[in-house]
């Protein structure tokens, strides 16, 4: 319990702090603010992760929500006496769990943003032809387009709505993002917009590039399931075989709860854990550095 008031302590002095700031701010004595220069940068890396991870969130509530969550984690093991190094091994699970669980998240609302991303581009295009303003065409299109793609262009908006330019705006987007296609496809409607280019024929063409480039996507899935499907039976094999042995031989299982035993569980565990993520890695990747980081 120390640890979770610890935790809503340092959430409320936050707070405070920034509420603080504000006033300051506002009052026009900012250098009084109060600063904190070391921890920012690390703080902004941690916030632009959160947000290419689709999680709505602030970096320091998920900070506090992180530790509160393995902190509870790690003393539920020990309540229940499994020990201190079972309850070590259990943390370090739940925090493979949590991150792949996370990666899963984002890489469905990607799926979804790129898969209403074709969509939204036709119906913009549909709505330049009667008015040239980017901007409120964008709008107009907003009113039939779903979450979470709505989401991302209403932030643009918004971002328009502060003061920021259109270009500024769509760079935000960028950067909030990890998928690949919608970066292509803003840098592209960025650089046209730059150079005064066409955007409907400009469009037409990124609708063509992005229908292009799921057939591929298809063409791709057909040629790597094999693969796929082998790093599934290579990382049954090992769990079938320990099986096996228990089967066969029943006073196998007093040898694996021994020192020794624990840790060839745990190198087995881990090892087919990282030669699963690797294959699949190496098969589906699609890859390139990001131009906006």
């Amino acid at each position: 319990m120390l640890y979770i008031f610890s935790a809503v302590a340092i959430f409320v002095i936050d707070r405070q702090k920034n509420i603080v700031n504000r006033v300051l701010r506002v009052s026009g004595n900012s250098n009084l603010v109060i600063k904190n220069d070391k921890t920012n940068d690390s703080i902004n890396r941690i916030a632009n992760w959160i947000n290419k991870n689709n999680l709505n969130l602030d970096a320091n509530e998920f900070l506090i929500l992180i530790f509160v969550l393995f902190s509870l984690i790690f003393f539920a093991g020990l309540f229940f006496k499994i020990g201190f190094v079972f309850s070590i091994l259990l943390l370090i699970i739940s925090i493979f769990i949590f991150f792949i669980f996370i990666n899963i998240r984002k890489k469905r609302e990607n799926i979804k943003k790129e898969e209403q991303l074709e969509q939204f581009l036709l119906d913009l295009i549909g709505y330049l032809y009667g008015n040239p303003n980017i901007l409120n065409c964008i709008q107009k299109t907003l009113e039939d387009v779903d979450y979470p793609l709505k989401k991302e262009f209403e932030l643009v908006l918004n971002d328009t709505r502060k003061g920021l330019l259109l270009n500024e705006a769509l760079r935000n987007m960028i950067t909030r993002n990890s998928s690949p296609l919608i970066e292509v496809v803003l840098i592209g409607l960025i650089a046209a917009n730059d150079k005064g280019t066409d955007l409907i024929e400009f469009l037409k063409d990124q609708v063509e590039y992005i229908r292009e480039k799921k057939n591929i996507e298809r063409y791709i899935k057909i040629l790597s399931s094999g693969p796929r499907y082998t790093s599934y039976l290579i990382t049954l094999i090992p769990i079938i075989s320990i099986i096996i042995i228990i089967l066969i031989n029943k006073d196998i299982m007093n040898i694996l709860f021994t020192g020794t035993g624990i840790l060839v569980l745990v190198y087995v565990v881990l090892s087919n854990i990282a030669g699963f993520f690797i294959i699949n890695r190496l098969i589906n990747y699609y890859g390139g550095n990001r131009v906006i980081r």
